[in-house]
């Protein structure tokens, strides 16, 4: 992939989402936080490729799966004013239509196309499947932490911004209620150091130890180590309720974070 083509993508993606804003900014505020949540997605791929010395070929196709892997939210948020997936529709099998109704990717290359709507349509599953092809489990990988790294920014951020006005954003809790306590479900996926189940999730708290719980999906040691350094736990952790479940959940998350930023360490 050239130069010239992402950056006729990149053309394409800013006249798509144009086509949901309006004159009102304040209408238009969840439109503009997925634009740059995508934009920013890119940087953050671009970061860990590399880290990771990739080609300059592979950091291009990176930098279009982080285009488009959210492509779908735009459409989703215009027709149902919510990113709840559950409440609406699944947003990655709506970035690919996107993608394939508009013709997005002709001019790519056939095996490179491909690659790319398989990788978009693995970046939010619990799991990648395991008869994968190994490239295309790399890229994925790739687009997971990228894509976690800024979400965890975007949703501290507005965390802690409402614990200081109250103002509530629904769209970004999922619609899920302010409650108090964690789900036992919930306790017992992240003591399983697993990352907890969707089908777990009764309230706000719960979708913020979800959050906590990706760290048993980060794949590559750049990531690794920008979760420490941003402080991300220690930020989800100030925006839950004191307890000692809770304690004990940040407890092993930090350990567990500790032992492969150092297990995996590359050699100089």
């Amino acid at each position: 992939m050239e130069k010239e083509t992402v950056n006729d993508l990149l053309r394409w993606f800013s006249e798509y989402v144009q086509t949901f804003k309006s004159t009102d900014s304040e209408k238009d505020k969840n439109i503009v936080l997925k634009e740059e949540h995508t934009h920013r997605v890119r940087q953050e791929i671009l970061e860990i490729g590399r880290s990771l010395d990739l080609p300059e070929e592979d950091l291009r196709l990176a930098e279009v799966l982080a285009l488009f892997h959210d492509v779908g939210r735009f459409p989703q948020y215009a027709r149902y004013k919510t990113f709840s997936d559950r409440r609406s529709c699944d947003h990655v099998d709506l970035s690919v239509k996107v993608l394939l109704e508009n013709r997005v990717l002709d001019t790519l290359d056939p095996s490179e196309r491909d690659l790319i709507l398989r990788t978009i349509s693995y970046h939010n599953r619990a799991a990648l499947p395991e008869d994968e092809l190994e490239r295309c489990l790399f890229f994925s990988k790739l687009l997971r932490d990228a894509d976690k790294l800024d979400i965890w920014a975007v949703l501290l951020d507005y965390y802690h911004q409402r614990r200081r006005n109250g103002a509530r954003n629904e769209a970004l809790e999922l619609d899920l209620p302010d409650t108090p306590g964690i789900s036992d479900g919930v306790y017992q996926d992240l003591m399983a150091e697993e990352i907890v189940k969707a089908k777990n999730l009764s309230n706000l708290n719960d979708f913020k130890l979800l959050q906590a719980s990706w760290i048993f999906d980060i794949n590559f040691w750049p990531a690794l180590v920008a979760v420490k350094d941003r402080g991300y736990l220690e930020r989800i952790r100030y925006v839950l309720p004191n307890s000692e479940k809770v304690d004990g959940i940040f407890t092993l998350l930090k350990s567990r974070l500790e032992e492969r930023i150092k297990a995996e360490r590359p050699l100089d």
